[in-house]
């Protein structure tokens, strides 16, 4: 049958059809007000993660140095006390990203309301759209590994103990 064709000639504009208008939003002064001041807060906020990320970047480097010369003499973890700093710092590392994010945004922002500029005011949305989705990955990723880690130590409490009961250690 002829169906796909009468869709087709009905989906497509006629001379009788109104055309339809794509519709602009409009920034009034109180929605300037409103994404200056976000700017603002956002840049504070960004300087904030920066320095955040930077002492986390220092604890790692210290902790990595300070543990690598204190004997593990416990033998608890099978590996070296200094891979903690080094996790501290990978984890510094992947929080930099939004806060470079956020940071790209306020400046973004405050120029596109200052200076009227659309392509401003798109590359700022821009820049939070990317805000939001690295933080909402970061998110799944740790939600996905608090099962795992949570797992992890309630087996390493229980093979712990049995280590502990077959050397004869009171528990």
């Amino acid at each position: 049958m002829d169906t796909e064709n009468t869709i087709n000639e009905e989906t497509l504009p006629t001379e009788d059809q109104p055309q339809v208008k794509s519709e602009t939003l409009e920034l009034t002064e109180e929605i300037n007000q409103n994404l200056h001041s976000a700017g603002r807060w956002s840049q504070f906020l960004s300087i904030l993660g920066f320095i955040g990320t930077g002492f986390m970047v220092l604890a790692g480097i210290t902790m990595s140095i300070v543990t690598a010369f204190i004997p593990n003499q416990t033998n608890v973890f099978p590996f070296s006390m200094a891979l903690f700093g080094l996790i501290y710092i990978i984890i510094a590392g992947v929080y930099f990203l939004p806060v470079f994010y956020l940071y790209r945004f306020s400046s973004s922002i405050k120029q596109a309301v200052a200076l009227k500029k659309q392509d401003q005011l798109s590359n700022a949305f821009n820049n939070l759209r990317a805000h939001y989705k690295t933080f909402g990955i970061i998110m799944i990723v740790f939600l996905c590994l608090y099962p795992i880690m949570i797992i992890g130590i309630v087996l390493f409490g229980v093979f712990s103990g049995f280590g502990a009961a077959t050397q004869g250690i009171p528990m």
